[in-house]
């Protein structure tokens, strides 16, 4: 049940960040830390599931991430996933 639980909300999450305005990525981090923040009374600065998302969300629609170092930290993330092993 907590599968199907976490799914709708990762679902419900790209819904709510596909039809906001400007960036998901952004988006998707201020409602991560809202989230964390609520549950454990801490923001853990690390990508959440609704960044991730949002992200993957401005790469298909061509939106740019209007936070210079949050696009470089981005930039770097896909260097690294792009290396050689």
């Amino acid at each position: 049940m907590k599968p199907l639980t976490t799914l709708t909300a990762a679902l419900t999450g790209a819904f709510v960040l596909a039809a906001c305005g400007g960036s998901a990525e952004k988006q998707g981090e201020k409602m991560d830390s809202a989230i964390e923040e609520t549950l454990t009374g801490e923001e853990n600065m690390d990508d959440g599931l609704l960044e991730n998302t949002g992200e993957a969300i401005d790469e298909v629609t061509g939106n740019e991430n209007p936070d210079p170092i949050d696009a470089a930290g981005d930039a770097i993330e896909d260097a690294a996933d792009d290396a050689p092993e």
